[in-house]
């Protein structure tokens, strides 16, 4: 997923009462504040926790066992074990999550254990342990999973039926480790769930014994089995799995005539992977289905496959289509599928009116081997930011073309941050030791309007040059330098630096805790509002020419998520925006006002992992790394257990779908309302 990074950490405004007031124990207020500052903070603080996992209040347990596992400190897993025998079975069950988010090797035996005691475990509990084990990970773990799926343990048959759902769906988690034959067994269970959750780990896989199970699970009766596994049937499958490419090839032709458009969708972008032109004539009906998405797919799908049918086909759609998702993806494929044809209609995109236009055509030349650097020389001109931004991230398509450095180098102190971060980008493979000063003044530039893309874009490129000249960070102790060797109050910068440039990293000292600006008044606020309101909040999104899309967010869940998202909400931060990002049956996204993807709301919230999986259609927090949320967020339009523990879960859909399965990308959202 291309997800959006953020730019300055800020305070947020504590959005007003929601519902009708619950009774609030003001002890509860007071308990529950310093511990979702701690991990706002991302501070373990050993004496708040402990005060917290030790409360007499089973809720005032909950948070502080949350917020112990959302640090993500080894030292909290010596302070979480204990919780484990709790009296509560949901802080039991939390306290299981929260090791899982650790994810240190050091709980596989106290999880284990209590796994084998004799005493009660709610099914939630169960099920939360089999999905800490598969993230912790390791050959302890994977054995006892292994055994569990394969009957062979030593836990109650009641205990063990509780353990395989979450087992199933998350063992993909132990990679190498995962026991791919255990699995095996359930991909012909009678239960559709269990089928449905083993053959989505077993094409994740990529095995033989497991390809050929999905192979055969695309003409299960369950449409969710039938979904799921023709999203698996691809080139890669057939090679890893040594499977013959013209069994998927042909079972997935069967799907194209499926009933349902999730299939449809699926089924036509597997076989895109093949790569196989006799395909097209197959793919080509679905450019008029009665689904739009079916219809984007299609045209995407009719690039990769390629041959005169395909690019005919495409070259009409050009004409006779009205719709600006299914045309931008018939253009981006005619790019792929027949370099003249594309030359020839591009030209109508790329002087269009409209700027989305003229970035789809600049986007578009990029993918034809060798772009073309007039078209993104003469884009440079445009008026409008965005498109020159495009360009110069199209340029960086051309191997070995120094030309983009020489006109990159002046926009680096470009006004608009969009053009400034793709100059940047444009710059590194050509970074040469003049252009240091440069940097560090563009450094300077980001720094004072806080612009989180453009500061990750200097420390990549200066990252570069130190590779080649290991005395750079040296020479940056002059008075030039000073400035960017000194903290920068961003955390997301702090946590790039510690993943990417450990010596620069050490210089600026720790990247934990962050200065959140709230005080502990906010803290409270925060508490009163969601964590002990008696009702969730909801909005309704409303999709011009599409419906309403009615939303409950999860304020107990993720309680900074959702203030930060009403905050915009009301500030009617999202009215008239469109659908940027609308990837048929994977997900919808919005938040970017730039409506380019990279756009933001000037700050960054920190992640608050939670319980909830992506199963029905919910409503999570778009990222480009942890704690890098801000104002873009997505609905899954199909079950995306990779998703699971990564992206921060705050709403559901809690009313009909059509209007969401109809999205398509460019659709305007109309208004978010309360």
């Amino acid at each position: 997923m291309r997800l959006p990074r953020s730019s300055m950490l800020a305070l947020l405004a504590i959005a007003g009462p929601i519902g009708r007031a619950a009774a609030q124990d003001p002890a509860q207020v007071e308990a529950m504040a310093p511990l979702l500052q701690a991990e706002d903070r991302r501070d373990f603080d050993p004496v708040v926790l402990s005060r917290g996992l030790t409360d007499p209040d089973p809720a005032v347990r909950t948070i502080a066992v949350l917020s112990t596992g959302r640090i993500g400190d080894h030292r909290g897993t010596a302070l979480l074990v204990p919780l484990l025998v709790d009296q509560d079975p949901d802080v039991v069950a939390n306290t299981f999550f929260a090791l899982g988010l650790i994810r240190d090797s050091a709980a596989t035996d106290p999880i284990l254990a209590r796994l084998r005691a004799s005493d009660s475990l709610s099914a939630p509990a169960v099920g939360e342990a089999a999905t800490a084990l598969t993230r912790i990970g390791g050959s302890g773990a994977a054995r006892f999973v292994g055994q569990v799926l394969s009957g062979a343990t030593d836990i109650t048959a009641a205990r063990q039926a509780q353990f395989i759902p979450n087992a199933l769906i998350d063992s993909w988690h132990l990679g190498a480790l995962t026991p791919s034959q255990a699995i095996l067994h359930y991909a012909s269970d009678t239960s559709t769930d269990l089928r449905w959750r083993a053959i989505y780990t077993l094409g994740r896989m990529h095995v033989a014994a497991g390809g050929r199970a999905v192979l055969s699970a695309a003409r299960d009766q369950s449409p969710v089995i039938r979904e799921t596994a023709v999203k698996w049937l691809t080139r890669q499958m057939a090679d890893s799995a040594g499977l013959p490419s013209t069994a998927l090839v042909a079972a997935l032709v069967h799907e194209l005539d499926d009933d349902q458009p999730g299939i449809r969708v699926n089924a036509v972008m597997s076989l895109a992977t093949f790569a196989d032109s006799a395909t097209s004539s197959k793919i080509v009906p679905l450019l008029v289905d009665q689904d739009l998405n079916v219809r984007v797919a299609a045209a995407s799908a009719l690039g990769s496959v390629r041959g005169s049918v395909a690019a005919h086909a495409l070259d009409q759609l050009m004409e006779h289509h009205d719709v600006w998702a299914v045309r931008r993806a018939g253009i981006a494929a005619l790019a792929h599928a027949d370099t003249m044809l594309f030359a020839r209609r591009v030209g109508a995109w790329l002087s269009g009116p409209d700027w989305r236009d003229r970035v789809a055509g600049i986007q578009a030349w990029a993918t034809v081997p060798g772009g073309n650097s007039g078209v993104f020389r003469a884009a440079l001109a445009d008026p409008d930011t965005r498109v020159q931004a495009a360009a110069l991230g199209a340029w960086r398509s051309i191997r070995g073309d120094t030309t983009v450095a020489t006109l990159a180098r002046p926009l680096l102190m470009a006004t608009d941050a969009g053009v400034r971060t793709a100059a940047i980008d444009a710059l590194r493979p050509f970074v040469r030791n003049t252009d240091l000063d440069l940097l560090l003044a563009s450094w300077h530039k980001s720094q004072g309007d806080g612009d989180t893309d453009a500061r990750l874009a200097i420390v990549g490129t200066l990252h570069a040059l130190a590779r080649r000249d290991s005395t750079l960070l040296t020479r940056m102790d002059d008075p030039a330098g000073r400035d960017f060797l000194q903290r920068p109050a961003d955390p997301v910068v702090r946590s790039d630096a510690a993943r990417s440039w450990p010596e620069l990293a050490q210089r600026w000292g720790d990247k934990w805790p962050v200065d959140t600006r709230r005080s502990l008044d906010d803290y409270r606020a925060i508490v009163r509002t969601y964590l002990l309101a008696a009702d969730d909040p909801h909005v309704t999104i409303d999709v011009e020419g599409r419906g309403t899309i009615d939303v409950e967010l999860l304020a107990r869940e993720a309680p900074l998520t959702v203030a930060n998202f009403l905050q915009l909400v009301d500030r009617h931060y999202f009215d008239g925006n469109r659908w940027h990002r609308v990837v048929p049956d994977f997900v919808v996204q919005d938040g970017d006002r730039t409506g380019t993807g990279n756009g933001g709301p000037g700050w960054s919230i920190r992640d608050e992992i939670d319980r909830e999986r992506y199963a029905g259609a919910m409503l999570g927090m778009a990222l480009s790394g942890p704690d890098t949320g801000g104002s873009q967020w997505f609905i899954n339009l199909s079950a995306q257990p990779h998703l699971d523990g990564i992206y921060t879960i705050f709403g559901k859909v809690s009313g009909t779908l059509i209007a969401l399965t109809h999205i398509v990308q460019g659709d305007v959202i109309r208004s978010i309302h309360r």
